[in-house]
């Protein structure tokens, strides 16, 4: 491999690098927004507590508390569907004892777990058609006169 080459992989590299850690900074975000609507909605809840409270009514779950906990625990599900994408862009996995490691790993370092096979990373590139696809010149339905 020449000097040019090793160069171009190392541009290539260093841009799906790039690529990746914007894409993790941008699921970090959405999870930190998720998390201030359960904040705010454990607040609605607090106060609908509270208010019951200084009047001296019965405190229970009321239609309105109950729909603020399934929103939120809707919410704590869409989080943890972000730290499960975050976690496999950074090549990572969670044990069952709480400890993150490298998705290759086989068992954890802190409490001897064995992982299952690795989950298998699907390229979508490969997949995925490409955003440009150039005009066949023989298809009438490309040509502009039409």
């Amino acid at each position: 491999m020449s000097f040019l080459d090793k160069l171009k992989q190392g541009v290539t590299d260093a841009g799906q690098k790039a690529k990746t850690v914007v894409e993790i900074n941008r699921l970090k975000l959405q999870a930190q927004d998720l998390q201030k609507q359960v904040e705010e909605k454990q607040a609605k809840i607090g106060e609908i507590v509270f208010e019951r409270f200084s009047q001296n009514q019965a405190v229970t779950a009321t239609p309105e508390i109950e729909g603020y906990c399934e929103e939120i625990v809707t919410i704590q599900g869409e989080i943890k569907q972000l730290q499960i994408k975050i976690k496999e862009l950074n090549n990572e996995k969670e044990c069952d004892c709480g400890k993150i490691v490298a998705l290759e790993t086989k068992f954890c370092p802190a409490c001897g777990h064995q992982f299952s096979m690795p989950p298998e990373i699907i390229d979508i590139s490969a997949i995925s058609p490409p955003l440009h696809e150039t005009k066949n010149s023989t298809d009438p339905k490309s040509d502009s006169r039409n």
